[in-house]
């Protein structure tokens, strides 16, 4: 039995592109024989106790390596059986809507991971069904969280208004980690964007440059401008231009992977959201903004008014057969 001090988990997906599997679940439970970097310390307050995926074979190794967690047969089974649920299979992101819609509506705190949807109309409709329930909702990338992060929002302020910034950060591709650049620069920065372009051969892989247009800040700011420069070897640095200017690496480590864990057990255990449900929205435009720059208009930049309906490509093939969700 677990601790009952600790907060429920349920992990709704387990295989295919997760974190919950390799990282966060070891985590989570730091008695499992399959660690991450060989931590074997209690970093936080949460247990999983149960765990869903379509694949029922994998969803069975999943209860095996965590001992205690129980597999349950549908993706609604955990509402009432869990303090909060962690989402973390990328390639289940075309199904967000269906998978999250009984946990929304049950008042479920939920982590929804990146890019939260792909496209404005499913993102509106889960923060729609959110609000009405008054469900809290986390989505978004680690180094939003990173420990590096808060230092950099503080010399931010000191140095408004904010003139200019370059950054960096390691991908593979856009949708799943060159996302994380752009979220990045906007925990960092924040948000008042006017629009994105992403220039690239191949958003599948690095190499690729991405700018950022922000609208002026305050009585006698001007327009400026962020550049993300998607490319391998490095794992996150920024230099930002304002009174003065300063850079800031961020640094691998299992210290990088914990803080946005504690951000969830935070949001499960008092229903307080780390940002509004307008910055995810926001994070979501941002998100649609820069892939549709390079898709369709060959990396001109896209206001964040006009992602309008456009659905961004899958990186995968979609797991789930037709009709799985009628």
């Amino acid at each position: 039995m677990p601790d009952s001090s600790l907060i429920r988990i349920g992990v709704l997906t387990c295989m295919r592109y997760v974190h919950i599997s390799g990282i966060w679940g070891p985590i989570i439970d730091p008695a499992t024989e399959v660690k991450f970097e060989a931590c074997a310390t209690r970093m936080t307050g949460m247990v999983m106790t149960h765990v869903w995926d379509m694949d029922r074979e994998g969803a069975e190794a999943f209860g095996r390596t965590h001992k205690g967690v129980e597999v349950v047969d549908n993706y609604w089974d955990m509402v009432g059986k869990v303090d909060g649920i962690i989402l973390s299979d990328f390639d289940s992101c075309l199904h967000f809507k269906e998978l999250t819609k009984p946990y929304l509506e049950a008042g479920v705190p939920i982590f929804i991971n990146r890019p939260f949807a792909l496209n404005l109309k499913d993102a509106q409709e889960m923060i729609d069904l959110a609000k009405k329930h008054d469900t809290p909702i986390m989505s978004g990338s680690s180094f939003e969280y990173a420990p590096e992060v808060k230092h950099i929002k503080k010399e931010v302020a000191e140095i408004e208004p904010v003139r200019g910034f370059t950054s960096a950060n390691s991908m593979s591709d856009y949708p799943t980690h060159g996302i994380h650049g752009v979220f990045f620069a906007y925990a960092c920065i924040g948000g008042g964007i006017k629009s994105m372009a992403y220039q690239t051969p191949d958003w599948h892989t690095p190499n690729g440059l991405i700018t950022i247009e922000y609208e002026p800040r305050g009585e006698d700011g001007k327009v400026f401008y962020g550049s993300i420069q998607e490319i391998s070897g490095t794992w996150g640095w920024i230099r930002v231009f304002g009174e003065r200017s300063f850079e800031q690496f961020i640094h691998p480590g299992i210290h990088f992977w914990v803080p946005s864990l504690l951000a969830m057990q935070e949001m499960f255990e008092t229903r307080k959201m780390p940002e509004s449900y307008e910055a995810i929205y926001e994070k979501t435009q941002i998100f649609l903004a820069a892939f549709k720059s390079h898709v369709v208009c060959n990396g001109a930049p896209v206001a964040l008014d006009d992602v309008g309906d456009w659905q961004a490509p899958l990186l995968n093939p979609d797991p789930y057969p037709d009709g799985y969700f009628v």
